[in-house]
């Protein structure tokens, strides 16, 4: 039997329970119709199950969202006052968050993850394993925290929820764990495609944002898995439309608008990525004491939210308003926008305090103590920026721009500059638009934001944390040789010398074992006093007369560098170009002498890399 089945050292106390039926069940399947197969049949069944999850989280934030702004009205009918029922709505947000937070305290623990950016780590580190729970901690715990009014998304939390339903499903059924990955990227595209209906779109995120590793064959499990998704979501809620998109042809002329827009998109993402990540340390420094941050943090999101309605929940429906330029919705239930005059000025002011303020809304919304994601405020962000920059150009009286296209390729420019995956951001807004009109100016937007947002800010708002604190690297050979330690790799079968032994002894030894392309020197502790290297040996060989009278001390060399067990594979590899070596020795922070670690070998170990990650 082939390793994609594994019953031994199993990661979690579920498998312990599994019948014997299972894994009978999957050596029947295996044996009869192959590994591909089997996959393929897993992914069909994950599309499934996270379609359920989506279709749940999507129900239980539109119910609870209609009871929170029924509120008022429900208090006023029952007799209390109702400016009761006005500020039991305002602090809605706050409420939301603390039930979050209790949930996840209860099915997570302290160490209860909200961002794609751990299980980023987890799949550079080849670790496909997800907790249980986590197949619905993150709809219990984001429903509540969005659907009371939080601003932020759910797409993040989908995401970890399908990804979850994917590694535990190949758990179950013994997948072998480098194959669940694979199943993990299946659970999330069919999360993406599931929330948006667009399964282009979220086997694109897969491959961009979580395994840019995978090769195209990858794909296609990830694409079947989409596609059921996608199916199922629109059979249970064939009416979840985020907007409704009004779509106008583009024209030649506005080309040069739209390069504009690419920038204005990346510096928008630019913002997005930095102010998320120097708030979240903020709350997270000076409010150390957990609930002290949700108590703060959610007072504020209670007043900006109260100040501007626009910035609650996902923002889907405001998008709609801006594609139907109904700019008098933004002003809805807020008395602070009502008293505000008309004018063009008034509303691009409006249109930046919103750009502005949403970011800051959904940090505090996540990192205060609620669940969610930036995924929703990024496209939300986007929507504005585009019609913010159409809106400006229009008052200019230079050229007429069609505001309602460039707030959808706003949202691609945008999401594009913080998530760092233009493929993904041109087909989503396609497929959520249900049009394919707007796909140049989509690519031009995509790829212009993406340049300029590389050259602001290097890392993606999931992988910036990881960066700075050098955990992950953008470049893949040396993200696979991070994964390995010096310490699994060491040559440990040497001859040690002693600085008083003859050099004639060794030369003797030389001619009749050459084996060894270094000899370690050590005194009586096993500390490492130099390295006799075998060039230097057979050069003594060709005149023995000379050397007869040396001492290994004599000709023992210092190392150029000497490398610690723990350091990975990649620090050894800087050290072999940069002192161009091809062994060196390694030794514990105490100086006591482990092995040699030889250049071709990390070439060996990475060529069989690459082949298991190509494979499938």
């Amino acid at each position: 039997m082939r390793e994609i089945f594994r019953i031994k050292n199993v990661d979690s106390p579920v498998l312990h329970r599994q019948r014997k039926w299972v894994l009978t069940l999957v050596n029947f399947f295996h044996a009869r119709w192959g590994e591909r197969s089997f996959l393929a049949t897993l992914a069909i069944l994950i599309g499934v199950m996270a379609a359920l999850a989506e279709v749940a989280l999507h129900w239980a934030v539109e119910k609870l969202g209609h009871w929170v702004d029924a509120l008022p009205e429900m208090v006023g009918n029952a007799g209390i006052p109702v400016f009761i029922g006005v500020m039991i709505f305002a602090l809605c947000p706050l409420i939301g968050m603390i039930l979050s937070y209790l949930v996840q305290r209860l099915l997570g623990g302290a160490r209860y993850a909200k961002s794609l950016s751990p299980l980023i780590l987890s799949l550079h580190r080849k670790r496909s394993s997800l907790p249980l729970t986590e197949t619905f901690s993150h709809i219990l715990s984001s429903a509540l925290a969005v659907g009371f009014g939080g601003s932020a998304g759910l797409e993040a939390p989908s995401v970890l929820t399908g990804a979850a339903i994917g590694a535990n499903t190949g758990s179950f059924f013994f997948v072998a764990k480098k194959r669940r990955a694979l199943l993990l990227g299946c659970g999330a595209s069919a999360a993406i495609a599931a929330i948006f209906d667009s399964p282009i779109a979220g086997v694109l995120f897969a491959a961009e944002v979580l395994l840019p590793e995978f090769s195209v064959s990858a794909l296609v499990p990830m694409i079947m898995s989409s596609a059921v998704a996608s199916v199922i979501s629109q059979r249970l809620m064939p009416d979840m439309e985020f907007f409704l998109a009004k779509i106008d042809p583009w024209q030649f002329s506005a080309v040069p608008s739209y390069v504009l827009c690419g920038i204005c998109c990346a510096l928008a993402g630019v913002y997005i990525i930095k102010t998320a990540y120097y708030l979240s340390g903020k709350l997270k420094s000076r409010l150390r004491n957990p609930w002290m941050r949700l108590m703060t943090a959610g007072g504020i999101l209670c007043l900006i939210l109260w100040m501007l309605p626009v910035l609650r929940g996902q923002g889907y429906w405001f998008i709609e308003q801006l594609f139907a330029g109904n700019m008098t919705e933004l002003r809805t239930k807020s008395t602070f926008l009502a008293i505000l005059p008309e004018g063009d000025w008034i509303i691009l002011g409006l249109l930046l305090i919103v750009i502005l303020l949403k970011v800051v809304a959904a940090v505090l919304t996540v990192d205060g103590g609620g669940d969610g994601g930036i995924f929703a405020p990024s496209m939300f962000t986007g929507a504005f920026t585009g019609y913010a920059f159409a809106h400006l150009v229009n008052m200019t009286g230079v050229v007429t721009l069609h505001a309602n296209n460039f707030a959808a390729i706003g949202m691609c420019g945008v999401f594009t500059a913080v998530m760092r995956a233009p493929l993904t951001g041109i087909f989503l807004i396609a497929e959520m638009t249900h049009s394919y009109t707007l796909l140049v100016p989509l690519m031009i937007v995509s790829s212009v934001s993406y340049f300029f947002a590389h050259l602001l800010e290097p890392n993606s708002v999931y992988r910036k944390a990881l960066a700075e604190s050098k955990l992950l690297v953008n470049d893949r050979d040396e993200t696979m040789l991070q994964r390995l330690q010096v310490r699994f790799n060491m040559n440990r079968r040497y001859r040690v010398l002693h600085a008083g032994d003859r050099l004639t002894q060794l030369i003797r030894e030389v001619e009749s074992n050459p084996g060894n392309a270094a000899y370690p020197v050590l005194d009586g502790e096993g500390r490492l006093l130099g390295v006799i290297y075998l060039e230097k040996v057979l050069k003594a060989m060709l005149n023995k007369d000379e050397f007869d009278f040396l001492l290994i001390y004599d000709i023992m060399e210092n190392p150029p560098e000497i490398l610690n067990p723990d350091d990975d594979l990649a620090k050894a590899m800087a050290a072999f170009d940069l002192y161009h070596a091809e062994i060196l020795p390694v030794c514990d922070k105490h100086g006591f002498f482990k092995g040699f670690i030889e250049k071709a070998m990390i070439f060996s170990k990475y060529r069989r890399m690459v082949k298991e990650t190509d494979n499938f």
